[in-house]
């Protein structure tokens, strides 16, 4: 997934939680829209190794799901306000970022590359 605008830290703003001026907001991703969609992105089995980082900068904690080779959601972490994690995975594996309440944010392909959350 290519970015417009990068954050401070250097990460690829993938969206913002929030109404903001300056990122646009979540639901206008093609990400978010893969969420009516969901059952179609099962992860590929790959070799071929990578990692995602995920920051949370948003205000709510959020949860980190692997979509697994059935596009069954298998729960990976919850990521508070304010925190980041690096997740090893692997080239055509699909993660999905909900909020607490399992609402879908995003679903988005492993590729080398960064995603943050505004």
């Amino acid at each position: 997934m290519q970015a417009d605008t990068l954050g401070p830290a250097g990460y690829a703003v993938a969206c913002s939680i929030h109404s903001s001026s300056a990122v646009r907001e979540c639901t206008e991703l093609p990400s978010a829209r893969n969420c009516t969609e969901e059952m179609n992105f099962a992860s590929i089995p790959s070799r071929d190794r990578t990692g995602m980082t995920f920051v949370n900068r948003s205000d709510k904690p959020i949860k980190l799901y692997w979509l697994d080779f059935r596009a069954m959601r298998t729960l990976y972490r919850f990521l508070p306000p304010g925190d980041k994690v690096s997740q090893a995975t692997f080239i055509g594996h699909n993660w999905l970022v909900s909020t607490l309440a399992d609402q879908c944010i995003g679903i988005f392909n492993a590729a080398p590359e960064s995603i943050a959350f505004f």
